[in-house]
């Protein structure tokens, strides 16, 4: 009798521990996923602020070629584009209920992470080389009246800016998205193994 006791004391200790885990591991998921979908957010923000000094630039400043505009308009545009896709991107992040079956939950991470990559290699990609073309069409008046020297070193800049941007900066930047959504799976998959056992 008293091994029953022992047996039972042990059974009820484990699904005692079983619970707060469950919850534990959703709370952080939940946190995680908030984190993401925030730093998103301060980024589109970061973007939109863009767009504003943009316009405030063509509208304050007398530009003569039509190139600067096509330029202009052409930045604004990508940028607006590009901001909506990732706020696409918070949405989708939002919709996904961590506290339902986690084969559901699964599902649609896998999903999001998805298209997370096809945001973070493709869109990027284009949203880095359209965005660069609009620049080009914006130098051709902005740096008209600089000096070969000057000309050459505003590029160096800003083409070394640019490489540091995209390839370190935004690598580093892709690389903590993908790892906070792993982790988001990686939680969902603990509980999934623990409502198999």
């Amino acid at each position: 009798m008293k091994e029953f006791d022992n047996l039972k004391e042990i059974w009820n200790q484990q699904k005692e521990s079983i619970v707060p885990d469950v919850s534990q591991i959703i709370s952080k998921a939940k946190k995680e996923k908030k984190s993401m979908g925030n730093k998103i957010i301060i980024q589109v923000v970061t973007l939109l602020l863009a767009v504003i000094a943009i316009a405030w630039v063509v509208i304050v400043i007398d530009f003569k070629m039509i190139t600067t505009y096509i330029g202009a308009v052409m930045m604004l545009a990508i940028i607006l584009i590009f901001s909506s896709i990732r706020l696409y991107q918070v949405y989708k992040l939002k919709n996904i209920d961590l506290t339902q079956s986690p084969t559901k939950a699964l599902f649609e991470l896998e999903k999001f992470y998805a298209f997370q990559q096809f945001v973070n290699t493709k869109c990027t990609l284009a949203y880095f080389i359209l965005l660069n073309l609009a620049f080009v069409f914006y130098f051709i008046e902005v740096m008209r009246p600089m000096s070969t020297t000057m000309k050459i070193i505003v590029l160096i800049v800003y083409t070394a800016w640019m490489l540091i941007a995209y390839f370190i900066l935004g690598k580093k930047q892709k690389q903590k998205e993908y790892d906070k959504t792993q982790s988001i799976i990686d939680s969902i998959k603990k509980i999934e193994n623990e409502y198999k056992q």
